[in-house]
This record gives structure tokens, sequence and C-alpha cells, in this order.
């Protein structure tokens, strides 16, 4: 069992390292315009949370993926 909860927790800490790396580099910067001008310190800085909480900040960028810019211009 405790084998299980292990695999499980690098299994979590793996994914979230993929993503955190794709986050601070291209994937912060879609959700806000502003984090395109940030410095790499700055961006080392957001690593760790974004390995901790990396499904809520993908289920963020699939939500704002989904929503399209026309769909706010009226027609």
């Amino acid at each position: 069992m405790i084998e299980l909860l292990v695999m499980l927790f690098y299994g979590y800490v793996r994914a979230g390292v993929v993503f955190g790396v794709y986050f601070i580099g291209w994937g912060a910067a879609r959700i806000d315009h502003e984090a395109k001008d940030m410095s790499l310190a700055v961006r080392l800085l957001l690593l760790p949370g974004s390995v901790a909480l990396w499904p809520l900040l993908l289920q963020k960028l699939l939500r704002h993926r989904s929503s399209s810019p026309t769909d706010s211009n009226p027609v």
C-alpha cells in the first residue's frame, strides 16, 4: 500500500515538473499577457507553485483556450 502511494506521489510530481516547465515557458503568457515580459528569475520562482498546483493551472489554461476572443464581441 505504501509503495502505491509513493508511486502515485512521484507520478504527480513528474507530471507537475513537465507541466511546470511548459507553464513558466509559455503557458503563463497565454493566461496573462503581462507574463510574457517576466524575467527568468521570476519564472523560476513560479516553478515550485506550478509543479504543486498543476491540475488547477491546467484547468485554467484549458478553460482560457476554449473561450475564443470572438465570444465577447457583440454581433
